[in-house]
């Protein structure tokens, strides 16, 4: 049980040499040498934990992954009042950003390697299936107590999720700038106004 603890800590150690190497260089000039280097040790020692780069990126997903399930929702039910209670959510949700627990970067990175990885594309679409099942519980409790009108709890997750996807996107390349409290308030009264008249 001792040896599993300490390669747990070792794989995670390397993982976040490999991460920063990313920061750096992206992932086409991250290595298995230069993170070795990085680490002051002989590449042999990243084989045998990760075998490959592609090991290591996978070991990353699932570090980041792992970390952004548990870290993205609070838990409501503590807030009895249905009305208070949705605007909690709604504030976490127009807040939710990538960059709060991973450089832009190398999530980004990470997300491209979907459209060439289906195990990696597998892995994304856990994570999103997760969270729009807990993003469509809440948006039924709110509709069952007349705090919004949806008829598909599923579809209005979906809208919500791809709402924050694509502002979290523009918010870096928007040529009139956009600042990241006018961009949560402006998702809020989006998604307020789309929910609100039955139209999901």
């Amino acid at each position: 049980m001792g040896r599993k603890s300490k390669a747990s800590l070792r794989k995670q150690e390397i993982l976040s040499h490999f991460y920063e190497v990313i920061i750096e260089e992206g992932f086409e000039g991250a290595s298995i040498a230069k993170i070795a280097k990085r680490m002051d040790v002989n590449p042999s020692l990243l084989i045998h934990y990760f075998a490959t780069k592609d090991g290591m990126v996978l070991g990353l997903i699932d570090y980041i992954i792992e970390t952004y399930s548990t870290q993205i929702f609070p838990d409501f039910s503590g807030t009895q009042d249905p009305s208070e209670r949705w605007e909690d959510v709604l504030d976490v949700v127009s807040r939710i950003q990538w960059s709060r627990i991973i450089d832009n970067s190398v999530f980004y990175s990470c997300y491209t390697l979907t459209f060439r990885n289906i195990e990696i594309k597998r892995r994304f679409k856990d994570l999103y299936k997760g969270i729009i099942n807990t993003l469509a519980y809440e948006v039924e409790y709110a509709s069952k107590a007349g705090v919004i009108e949806v008829k598909n709890s599923i579809q209005a997750a979906e809208f919500m999720i791809s709402l924050i996807e694509g502002t979290n996107y523009y918010q870096y390349v928007s040529p009139f700038g956009m600042e990241a409290d006018d961009r949560a308030e402006r998702t809020k009264n989006t998604i307020r106004t789309v929910l609100s008249g039955n139209r999901i």
